[in-house]
C-alpha cells in the first residue's frame, strides 16, 4: 500500500472527525476499516472508510454484502431509525474487471458506495465533496504528502474519539447518588413506623402517616398531595420500589446532579398524587409516580442527548416503561393514573430545570411556565370534580377501622363531617347507629338505624341491629317483625334465622 493512499484516507477521517463531528466506533486490527458515526447528521450519520487496493469485482460484491449487514447492526444498536450509510472505498484504483456498487437497501438501512481513486484525485474529491455536502474539500490536504505527517494525524483521529468517550462518561458522573439513598432510608423507616404502630395495610394507619385520601385533601390537608410517595402498602410494595428507586434513582441522579434531583423527585411524586386525585377516588400511595418521573428525566434526556440515551440506555427504558404502563392498565390495584401523571411530571419538571450543561434559557422559561400552568389547571379540575363525587365508601371504610380499634370518637366525628356534607349516607347512619347502640342510646340508635332503612331498603343488617336494639329495651314483637325483614332481605342469613327461633 502507498504513502499517497494512506494519507489520503487519514486525511479523510481526520476532517470527519476533527472538523466535523464524526466519532469512530469501530476500528479494525490494522486500521484499514473505520466505521464513524454522527447522530446530528441527516444525509450520512454513519461512514464507513476501507483502505483497500481493489482487484477484483468478487471481492468487491462480497465486502458490500458484509458491510450492508454491518451497516443494519450499528443502525439497531444506535440510532433505532432508518438511516442512510456511506461506504467509501480508498484505492489507486476500480477492480480491475467488471463490478458494481449499487445502492443497497437492507431493513431499515440504504448503503451508498464510493470508490475515491487516488489515481484521479481531483475528480474524485470532488465527486466525493458532492456527495457528502462539502464536508470533504481539497484543504484538508497538504501538496507535499508525506509519510511523517500520517501518524500525526492518525493521532489526533483516535485520540478524538477518547477524548469524546471521557466527556460522555463525565455526563453519566455529574452527580452522586445522595438523595436517592436519603429518600430510600426515609420510606424503609416511615414503613417500620407503620409496621410498630398498626399494619402498613390497615387503612386507618396509612392515612394517619400521610397516604392520598381524598375527602382529608378536599378538607384542606394539602400536604397528603407530597407525602404518599413515602408510604408503602405491604412490604411487597416496599420492597418493588425501594429497588426501584436504588438503581434507576441513582442514575437519573448520576446524570442531573443531587440539586436537581431533588427537585424533580419530589415534584414526579406530588404529580403522580395529583394525578390520582384527578381521577382515582381510591385511597393510594407509594413511590410509584416519583419513580415514573425517574422515567420521564431520562425520556428528557434521550431527548437532548439523543445518541447517548440510545447507546446507554434507550431501548430498555422504553421497554420498561411500556411493560409498566401496561402492566398498570392490566392488573387490579394498580394506580396507573398515578403512573402517568409521575412520567409527564418528571419530563415536564426536566424541562424546566435543564440537563447539566446543556441548557437552553428559552426552553427553560417555556417548561417552567408550562409547568406552572398545568399545575394549577390540574388542582383546580381535580378540586372541582372531587367535590362533586361521592366518598360515602371510603369514609365509611375509614371510620369502620377506627371503631374495630376501639377509636369511637374518631369514627364518630368522621361520620358526623360526612352526613353533615352528604345526608344521603345510609351505611354512614348504620356505623353511627352501632355507635349509639354500644353507649346504650338506644333512641338514638334506633334514629340513625331508620334512616338507613329509609335510605336504603335492602340493607338488613341495619334491621337486624334494630331488631336487638328493640330486644334490648323489651319489644319483643317489633324486634320479630324487625328480623324478619332482616331475614327477608338477608336472602337466609343463618344468624338472623337462629336469632329468631330463639325470641318467644
Amino acid at each position: 500500500m502507498s504513502v499517497k493512499e494512506d494519507y489520503y484516507y487519514w486525511s479523510i477521517l481526520h476532517a470527519l472527525c476533527i472538523d466535523h463531528g464524526y466519532e469512530v466506533i469501530s476500528v479494525s486490527t490494522d486500521q484499514n476499516e473505520i466505521w464513524l458515526e454522527k447522530y446530528s447528521e441527516k444525509k450520512f450519520p454513519v461512514v464507513r472508510l476501507m483502505r483497500h487496493d481493489l482487484d477484483w469485482g468478487n471481492w468487491l460484491k462480497r465486502d458490500l454484502n458484509r458491510t450492508a449487514h454491518n451497516s443494519e447492526r450499528v443502525r439497531a444498536q444506535l440510532f433505532k431509525r432508518p438511516i442512510n450509510v456511506l461506504n467509501v472505498y480508498i484505492s489507486p484504483f476500480p477492480p480491475v474487471d467488471d463490478y458494481e456498487h449499487d445502492i443497497i437497501t437492507l431493513k431499515k438501512t440504504t448503503l451508498s458506495s464510493y470508490i475515491f481513486e487516488t489515481s484521479k484525485f481531483e475528480s474524485s474529491l470532488q465527486q466525493l465533496s458532492e456527495l457528502m455536502g462539502g464536508v470533504v474539500s481539497s484543504e484538508i490536504f497538504y501538496d507535499d504528502i508525506s509519510e511523517e505527517k500520517i501518524p500525526a494525524l492518525k493521532h489526533q483521529v483516535l485520540q478524538s474519539t477518547v477524548r469524546k468517550r471521557e466527556e460522555e462518561e463525565k455526563i453519566f458522573q455529574y452527580g452522586k447518588p445522595i438523595f436517592t439513598m436519603i429518600f430510600l432510608a426515609i420510606q424503609i423507616v416511615i414503613f417500620l413506623l407503620m409496621e410498630l404502630l398498626g399494619s402498613s395495610e390497615s387503612m386507618k394507619t396509612l392515612v394517619e402517616f400521610g397516604a392520598k385520601y381524598t375527602p382529608f385533601i378536599l378538607q384542606g390537608e394539602w400536604w397528603r398531595l407530597i407525602t404518599p410517595m413515602f408510604v408503602h402498602i405491604g412490604l411487597l410494595h416496599l420492597i418493588m420500589n425501594s429497588f426501584a428507586l436504588y438503581y434507576l434513582g441513582a442514575e437519573v441522579e448520576k446524570i442531573y446532579g443531587s440539586f436537581r434531583f431533588f427537585i424533580f423527585y419530589l415534584f414526579a411524586g406530588f404529580a403522580g398524587t395529583l394525578a390520582s386525585f384527578l381521577f382515582n377516588d381510591s385511597l393510594s400511595a407509594g413511590a410509584s409516580g416519583a419513580i415514573f418521573g425517574c422515567f420521564g428525566a431520562l425520556l428528557f434526556f434521550g431527548w437532548k442527548q439523543p445518541k447517548l440515551f440510545f447507546r446507554k440506555m434507550g431501548t430498555n427504558i422504553i421497554v420498561l416503561i411500556a411493560i409498566n404502563l401496561a402492566l398498570g392498565f392490566t392488573l387490579s390495584g394498580i394506580d396507573n393514573s398515578g403512573h402517568i401523571g409521575g412520567l409527564i411530571g418528571g419530563f415536564l419538571i426536566s424541562l424546566a430545570i435543564g440537563v447539566p450543561k446543556k441548557g437552553n434559557g428559552i426552553i427553560r422559561i417555556i417548561g417552567t411556565v408550562s409547568l406552572g400552568f398545568i399545575t394549577y389547571f390540574t388542582l383546580m379540575l381535580g378540586y372541582s370534580l372531587q367535590e362533586n363525587r361521592n366518598h360515602d365508601p371510603v369514609i365509611v371504610s375509614l371510620a369502620n377501622e377506627y371503631i374495630q380499634a376501639g377509636e369511637e370518637n374518631e369514627a364518630r366525628d368522621l361520620l358526623k363531617g360526612l352526613l353533615h356534607e352528604r345526608p344521603t349516607a345510609p351505611h354512614a347512619y348504620f356505623l353511627l347507629g352501632n355507635l349509639e347502640a354500644k353507649e346504650k342510646r338506644y333512641q338514638e340508635a334506633k334514629t340513625a338505624y331508620l334512616e338507613a332503612i329509609q335510605q336504603k331498603k335492602d340493607l338488613h343488617e341495619a334491621y337486624y341491629n334494630l331488631s336487638l336494639v328493640y330486644l334490648e329495651e323489651g319489644n319483643t314483637e317489633k324486634a320479630k317483625e324487625q328480623l324478619l325483614l332482616a331475614i327477608k332481605y338477608g336472602k337466609g342469613e343463618p344468624m338472623y334465622q337462629t336469632l329468631l327461633e330463639k325470641l318467644p
